[in-house]
């Protein structure tokens, strides 16, 4: 058992360069070292002043329903009003509309921490990047609801008969009702973030994703999450279609030729990792 504990050590050791230290993971882009922590620090510090102005800046409901009630008059107009008769089909599937409760409360703050980490590890000249067109388009998204507040479809009047899944099947047990007391702004339904953050989830992680399961997961999670804002009154059509649009925004604002992007970021460079994890960029390339 020593000899065994001996040699794991041995293999550990020889994996983890000596200037790296284990318990603070780093990488280095274009002569930049960019540390684990530090970027747990940035995100922390962004997610509490967006929890701070967020229940600063609450709208009242008249406001967000009066908002909501125009974004139904386009749908009408163009046709695509039918998310409450697709509604009441799941609806005699329990199980479907438990386990789009469960998805929606979980995978859409879940998975996004996992790319981040993902990116972090495999492509840290990507990450960065990604990090910048995540922290963008939610900043997008935040300034969209303080001018137009919107109310989710399940908290329109009883007319429109749409159901608010989440209190009356559940999903998560005993953390429904924390879980969406806790998911956000309730009027902040246009752009829908929930699909916002789905489709950057797939965009970012897909070149690094390794297995070809988790890619075909990927590929699918947008539709999926738009099926779930659905079925469970969370979202309008156009809802997701903004969300898309601010996705699409962010994307040419922060990317490698977009006005925000790090001046460091050289535009016509590749990335590959050596054999330590770090970054190498080569100039000239393309």
């Amino acid at each position: 058992m020593d000899c065994f504990c001996t040699i794991v050590w041995v293999v550990k050791r020889a994996s983890i360069p000596r200037d790296v230290k284990w318990w603070n993971p780093s990488r280095n882009v274009e002569g930049k070292r960019v540390t684990f922590w530090g970027q747990f620090v940035i995100a922390s510090v962004y997610y509490v002043l967006y929890t701070l102005v967020g229940d600063y800046a609450k709208a009242s409901y008249s406001h967000a329903l009066a908002d909501t009630l125009d974004e139904i008059k386009i749908e009408k107009a163009l046709g695509v009003f039918v998310e409450q008769p697709i509604q009441v089909f799941f609806l005699h599937y329990r199980y479907v509309i438990k386990a789009a409760n469960l998805y929606y409360v979980t995978v859409h703050f879940v998975l996004p921490v996992i790319v981040l980490v993902l990116l972090f590890k495999r492509d840290a000249r990507r990450f960065l990047m990604y990090r910048n067109i995540f922290a963008v388009l939610t900043a997008i998204g935040f300034l969209i609801y303080l001018v137009f507040p919107a109310a989710p479809p399940r908290l329109l009047p009883h007319s429109f008969h749409f159901i608010e899944t989440q209190s009356r099947y559940g999903g998560a047990g005993a953390l429904d009702g924390y879980l969406m007391k806790e998911a956000g702004d309730p009027y902040g339904a246009m752009p829908s973030l929930h699909f916002a953050w789905a489709l950057w989830c797939s965009v970012a992680a897909y070149r690094v994703a390794k297995s070809a399961l988790f890619k075909a997961f990927l590929i699918a999670h947008p539709m999926i999450t738009i099926f779930v804002v659905t079925v469970t009154a969370n979202h309008l059509f156009i809802d997701v279609a903004a969300g898309a649009l601010v996705v699409v925004l962010s994307q040419f604002l922060c990317g490698d030729f977009g006005p925000l992007r790090r001046s460091w970021w050289p535009k016509t460079s590749v990335s590959r990792a050596d054999s330590r994890g770090s970054v190498v960029l080569v100039e000239g390339v393309g």
